[in-house]
């Protein structure tokens, strides 16, 4: 394993946070920047739409003492970003904060993103890092995915929920073939046609406690489903291209 040499003469410094879905990549982000001062992108292609903060997970990311950038603020009106707008957006970003910064910090969890990242690694003009994180114990991890998925259904005043969001892109026929697609929206919509219940107003309807229960279960269990794939091609992608490194906040915090 190599040790980031102390002499960080190449801008930028890049080191990745990589892992599945409620892994914890967000809070190893923000402690390692707090060490170093570095900023954070987040390479997530879902949490660009900011009508889409709750189910995406972007609201309340935002942490004290952490600059945290996103590649893009837009709307699901706006069209979807695609993994190769998506990279332009995140090797554009890392470019113009690495003229300022000579580390920075890439978190992310977007499959279709970190493939592209990962095929053009050896082209980059950064010094680049990878770490992986595992996934946790399914036990721990299902449940760890209903607590959050439970604040996605009722979130604190003023967030809008995840059935709120939902119900506002069910109202355009046009959006309800991406909403289906979002592991959250989809695990929902689910729900709604085992109990019959209305897409376009299941945010003011109040779901019984039980169907409510159910929701955030299969929330979970479909999150688990995606972060174990996202676990199996992290680690197939990245521990075949990029050596495992060792990240010592010593020497950025000292650099910086």
């Amino acid at each position: 394993m190599g040790e980031i040499p102390a002499d960080c003469t190449v801008r930028p410094y890049v080191h990745l946070i990589a892992g599945p879905t409620g892994a914890g990549k967000s809070a190893v982000a923000n402690d390692l920047a707090r060490v170093t001062g570095a900023p954070v992108v987040v390479a997530d292609r879902l949490q660009c739409f900011t009508d889409l903060a709750t189910t995406s997970a972007r609201a309340g990311a935002q942490a004290p003492g952490v600059r945290r950038y996103w590649l893009a603020d837009r709307t699901v009106a706006d069209g979807d970003l695609d993994a190769a707008a998506a990279a332009d957006s995140l090797f554009g970003l890392v470019e113009r904060l690495g003229s300022r910064h000579p580390f920075v910090i890439v978190e992310g969890g977007s499959i279709s993103l970190l493939k592209v990242l990962a095929a053009r690694c050896a082209a980059l003009p950064w010094q680049l890092s990878v770490r992986v994180l595992p996934l946790p114990a399914y036990g721990d991890y299902i449940e760890a995915l209903t607590c959050r998925a439970r604040t996605m259904l009722a979130p604190p005043t003023p967030e809008r929920s995840l059935l709120e969001e939902l119900a506002v892109l069910w109202a355009d026929p046009r959006h309800r073939r991406f909403a289906a697609s979002v592991n959250g929206f989809e695990a929902v919509l689910e729900c709604c046609a085992k109990y019959s219940l209305n897409v376009g107003t299941i945010h003011k309807q109040a779901p019984p406690d039980p169907i409510r229960s159910q929701m955030a279960s299969l929330i979970a269990l479909r999150h688990a489903e995606h972060g174990i794939l996202q676990s199996r091609v992290f680690t197939e992608t990245f521990g075949s291209r990029l050596p495992e490194q060792i990240l010592d906040p010593s020497v950025l915090g000292r650099a910086a």
